[in-house]
């Protein structure tokens, strides 16, 4: 069966907030996550805080 998914494009500040972001959990983990991982783990953190 087929999973959903979805894409986004950032452009302008937000793609850069993306990669700031990004860089930050590169130091932390030791590796750069990928685009997906990174929105994953921001994802993870929205319903951690604001749900």
């Amino acid at each position: 069966m087929t999973r959903p998914s979805a894409s986004a494009t950032l452009y302008g500040d937000k793609a850069e907030l993306l990669r700031e972001i990004q860089r930050e959990m590169a130091d932390e983990k030791g590796f750069e996550p990928g685009n997906a991982e990174v929105i994953a783990e921001l994802m993870a953190y929205y319903n951690k805080h604001e749900r």
